[in-house]
C-alpha cells in the first residue's frame, strides 16, 4: 500500500512540476499590435506589426514619404519576407537600400516595444 501511495504522489508531483514549466514558458509569449517608426530617405516610415505568440503575423505600412516606385517595391516585398522568415534579417531591395533599411528599423522598433528582437546578431 505504501508503494502505491508513494508512486501516486511522485507522479502527481512530477505532473505539477512539468505543468508549471509549461505555463512559465507560455507566459513569455507576446501577442498584440505594436507600432514602430524610423527615418526614411525623405520622411518617417511608420508600421503596425501584429504579433501572435512571438511570431510576426502581419505588417501594415501606415505612413511613408519616400519616392513612389522605389519604395513601392520595398513595401510589397519586405513585409512578406519578414513574415515568412519571422525575422528582420532579410535581404534589402536593390535600388531602394535606404528605404529598405528604414522599413526594417521601423519593424524592429515595433518589435522592441513588444519586447522581441527578431534581428539576428
Amino acid at each position: 500500500m505504501n508503494k502505491k501511495i508513494c508512486f501516486t504522489l511522485t507522479i502527481f508531483a512530477l505532473s505539477v512540476f512539468l505543468f508549471s514549466c509549461y505555463v512559465k514558458n507560455n507566459e513569455n509569449l507576446v501577442s498584440g499590435i505594436f507600432e514602430g517608426e524610423a527615418q526614411g530617405l525623405i520622411g518617417t516610415i511608420s508600421v503596425r506589426v501584429t504579433i501572435e505568440k512571438n511570431e510576426i503575423k502581419n505588417i501594415d505600412v501606415l505612413e511613408y514619404a519616400d519616392t513612389p516606385g522605389y519604395s513601392d517595391t520595398v513595401f510589397e516585398y519586405l513585409p512578406k519576407r519578414v513574415i515568412q522568415k519571422d525575422s528582420t534579417d532579410v535581404d534589402l531591395v536593390a535600388g531602394a537600400t535606404l528605404t529598405s533599411k528604414a522599413f526594417l528599423e521601423a519593424v524592429n522598433d515595433a518589435l522592441k516595444k513588444a519586447g522581441i528582437h527578431a534581428e539576428k546578431e
